[in-house]
């Protein structure tokens, strides 16, 4: 009974995730797992948070294999549960120390998902959930991890007293100050070009997806009209550097509109693919090369493996990683690009310190699935993080201007080619989550030994 029982809770929890949004459901997800846990040996344990973890994967995940079989997914979903063990292992059937060891533990599941393996797959994080809570102002103190300690340690209250002291902490983190200024604002114009088919194929014609971007530019943006025109990620995957007649385009229409563009582009160096976000004033004065890698999107790290499982795996080409951080200047206004599946790299939080920070993806390859809802909901919780305003830019969607308080103040409808145009607000200086970076988890890794030494030492006693 318990076995299905966790299983409604881990689907429970899911429903915090796009497109449902229901972030409280986290919570009855998390403190119905961490109840049924408390009641069993260490066997039932490990089974239950098993099913647990596959309840919360298989659900959110699984736009993953929509194009490529349900293999693939499977096996991803099937892998990840795997790390939802970690609890399991370490509590005792109806011990005190389970109420310190499972909110700790938790914050390592979510560490443990967006590094392992081959660069993790953050994706499905219960810390990604919270942007719409009373307590969104944790991300822009605590970060991410800081989030699923107090979303893990809340389920595990029972003391009245400790509820109300940790309510009054939340309410109080919004009066923690930063040094995070407001500056002035700058006029912005996304590009939603749309693409010939969705799904693999998406760019099964690079220069028609191209001309939609180039024709929609054309037609909706007047020359001067604003400060910066950006286009999507894939939006332009003909070469620049080997097609003289795309790049020339593109410098003409900058040049019409005296207007830099931001174009998302695929290029090949003589070392491989590189998936590029570059600036044209109207020549091509800065360019960004991808650092953060999709693995088996954009390279394939078992390829003999992965080729006899998905027949979809000889048509992954290897690109090559960038190496260096870029921030782009536009008439003194600075910005930084998160290119598609960079933007759940943890890491690049203490980069985006930037007047603002532009995101540019590519949906297609997703086609109608809540993987649209639940990137765009990745970038909101960016932009809390970071305390900055985002330009959200999708070849199909959901393209939108995202405010620093990661509300979307304006959005295009999926699929529909258009452009959205709206000013900006800057911002110069940092949130305490990018003073902090990485310190809750690693201070909860160290709780947790200490509280699994001293819970051994009692023992010894």
């Amino acid at each position: 009974m318990h076995y299905f029982l966790v299983f409604f809770f881990g689907g429970l929890a899911s429903l915090a995730f796009e497109p449902y949004g229901f972030w409280y459901c986290a919570f009855f997800g998390l403190a119905g797992w961490y109840w049924v846990l408390t009641q069993h040996q260490l066997k039932q344990r490990v089974f239950i948070s098993y099913l647990f973890g596959l309840s919360i994967l298989l659900p959110t995940q699984h736009w993953t294999g929509i194009y490529v079989g349900n293999l693939p997914w499977l096996i991803l979903c099937f892998a990840q549960a795997l790390i939802f063990i970690l609890p399991a292992l370490l509590m005792r059937r109806n011990h005190r120390a389970n109420q310190f060891i499972f909110p700790l533990s938790y914050v390592t599941i979510e560490l443990l998902l967006r590094t392992v393996p081959f660069t993790g797959f953050g994706w499905s994080r219960l810390s990604l959930t919270q942007n719409d809570s009373p307590y969104d102002s944790v991300y822009r103190q605590i970060g991410l991890a800081g989030m699923a300690l107090v979303i893990a340690t809340i389920v595990v209250l029972r003391n009245i007293k400790h509820i109300l002291i940790l309510t009054a902490i939340l309410a109080s983190i919004n009066f923690i100050p930063d040094s995070v200024i407001e500056g002035k604002p700058i006029k912005v114009a996304l590009v939603q070009g749309g693409v010939v088919n969705l799904g693999l194929e998406f760019n099964s014609k690079p220069r028609e997806v191209f001309m939609r971007h180039l024709n929609q530019t054309t037609f909706s943006i007047s020359p001067s009209a604003v400060d910066l025109i950006i286009w999507p990620e894939n939006a332009v995957d003909v070469d620049v550097f080997r097609n003289d007649d795309i790049r020339i385009q593109i410098e003409k229409l900058s040049q019409q509109l005296d207007t830099p563009i931001l174009v998302g582009a695929v290029t090949r160096s003589s070392q491989g693919l590189n998936n590029q976000a570059i600036l044209f004033e109207p020549k091509i004065s800065q360019t960004y090369s991808k650092r953060y890698l999709t693995p088996f999107g954009e390279y394939l790290p078992l390829r003999s493996v992965a080729e006899s499982i998905s027949k979809y795996a000889t048509r992954v080409d290897d690109f090559y990683p960038g190496k260096e951080f870029i921030t782009f200047n536009v008439n003194g206004v600075k910005f930084n690009s998160l290119i598609c599946y960079e933007l759940i790299n943890d890491s690049f939080t203490k980069e985006n310190v930037n007047d603002f920070l532009v995101i540019q993806t590519n949906n297609a390859t997703f086609g109608d699935t809540p993987q649209l809802d639940q990137q765009l909901n990745i970038a909101r919780v960016r932009a809390i993080e970071s305390g900055r305003g985002v330009a959200y830019v999708s070849t199909t969607g959901i393209t939108s201007f995202i405010d620093a308080n990661g509300k979307v103040t304006n959005s295009l409808d999926k699929f529909e080619p258009g452009t959205s145009i709206k000013e900006i607000t800057t911002y110069s200086g940092r949130t305490n989550v990018q003073k902090i970076g990485y310190s809750v988890e690693i201070i909860s890794l160290g709780l947790l030994v200490m509280t699994l030494w001293y819970r051994r030492w009692k023992m010894d006693v």
